[in-house]
């Protein structure tokens, strides 16, 4: 066990020090990677003398020996993370009264605590089966109007509408690589900003393979309550009426036609990786991811370079 131990916390510590990011002792048992069965109190008591040589601490966060920079990174970077998801908070009041939207969670970047300030804000929608065509288009409306959509060239703190997938479809197993670091604990990491109906527990449920190298990683979110966005008695009579509006044959013929309006638009892209074989954007009636530069790979090999070097 100790030597599992040590191994655990090298090899999670190098995969945060990709993106220069210390831990505290906290997150560090949270994130650990492929830990021995270890209550907190015990990682506690064995942390100091189970701590790898290339491993060290200062004022209360975790690095790697010679990487004290990161600390200063990590504490400059909590003023960008609280301004984009202020943002995003705005957003998700404007997403509750868009019918058959069920959840918008902060991810990537700003949910990891390693952004910038000139980055966007990633965000991951759910929407109700079969109206996944007619809300994305609603949802880019809206938001172009207010000015928080992402463009090409308006970046810095707006919303990138990058990815979208159906309550039906939770698993994301189908798009993720072999052994899939990245993808494991981007879903971790799932901040929700507008979740009424505690979607976030059915992805962990449907997602219990990211969970079987950071077990930890599975618990309850607390989230501060500023951020969190609830309906109003008026956003749910609004959502209420458009989804009994929509809901039945009327809305189906709708769904098609955004679909179809969607589709054409995206053909004229001649250079999207969705004409490549990868799950870098994935187009279909379940699930609409448009990550034309996903790097999960390259992170993945960064990883498993320094582990190599480390002896891990």
């Amino acid at each position: 066990m100790q030597h599992r131990l040590a191994q655990s916390i090298q090899q999670t510590m190098l995969w945060f020090d990709v993106f220069d990011y210390p831990l505290t002792k906290e997150e560090l048992y949270k994130y650990l990677w492929k830990p021995p069965r270890l209550p907190y109190h015990e990682f506690v008591l064995q942390l100091e003398t189970h701590l790898p040589d290339t491993i060290t601490s200062t004022d209360g966060f975790y690095h790697r020996v010679g990487r004290q920079d990161t600390i200063n990174c990590r504490q400059q970077q909590v003023r960008f993370i609280e301004k984009k998801i202020r943002i995003a908070k705005r957003a998700a009041k404007i997403l509750r009264y868009i019918p058959f939207t069920k959840a918008m969670f902060v991810c990537n970047t700003v949910a990891g605590g390693y952004t910038n300030k000139d980055s966007d804000i990633d965000v991951f929608i759910i929407i109700k089966e079969k109206h996944l065509w007619f809300t994305r288009l609603l949802i880019t409306m809206v938001l172009s109007l207010f000015r928080l959509r992402r463009t090409k060239t308006t970046i810095a703190n707006k919303i990138c509408l990058s990815f979208y997938i159906t309550d039906h479809n939770l698993n994301l197993q189908t798009i993720a690589h072999e052994q899939d670091i990245y993808m494991m604990y981007w879903i971790s990491q799932l901040i929700p900003i507008y979740d009424p109906d505690n979607i976030r527990e059915d992805i962990f449920k449907k997602n219990i393979w990211a969970f079987n190298h950071i077990p930890h990683a599975k618990k309850p979110y607390t989230l501060i309550s500023r951020y969190r966005v609830e309906h109003t008695k008026l956003s749910k009579t609004i959502k209420t009426i458009g989804e009994k509006i929509w809901g039945g044959g009327y809305g189906q013929f709708i769904e098609q036609q955004a679909k179809q309006l969607q589709q054409t638009r995206m053909t004229l892209n001649k250079h999207s990786a969705q004409h490549q074989d990868n799950t870098n954007v994935v187009v279909n009636d379940h699930m609409l991811k448009f990550h034309e530069n996903d790097r999960r790979l390259q992170y993945k090999q960064q990883w498993q370079t320094l582990c190599q070097k480390n002896g891990v």
